[in-house]
């Protein structure tokens, strides 16, 4: 399991990485931002009902919140010049 964490790190701070440098060029900052929007946004009629959050619901949750930490920490590496690529959860 500690092999695909590692993996993981690696693949996040190559992310991270290409994201900043093309942070840097606003016309392509605006268009990597705009497409992953619609990845971030729950589609009203995906929303779910119930009190405790599907599977697939709380999945999805989990995929947005690393990919907002991802950009953010591309634009604060872009803006600052380093910012450390591991996820603020700790994981």
């Amino acid at each position: 399991m500690e092999n695909i964490e590692f993996r993981l790190a690696a693949h996040r701070e190559i992310l991270v990485a290409i994201l900043s440098a093309l942070a840097k060029n606003d016309d392509a900052w605006l268009k990597i931002n705009r497409i992953l929007e619609e990845e971030l946004i729950v589609q009203d009629h995906e929303e779910d009902p119930g009190i405790v959050p599907s599977g697939a619901f709380a999945r999805q949750n989990a995929m947005a919140a690393e990919m907002s930490s991802i950009l953010e920490d591309a634009r604060a590496r872009a803006t600052d010049g380093a910012s450390p690529a591991t996820p603020k959860n700790g994981h």
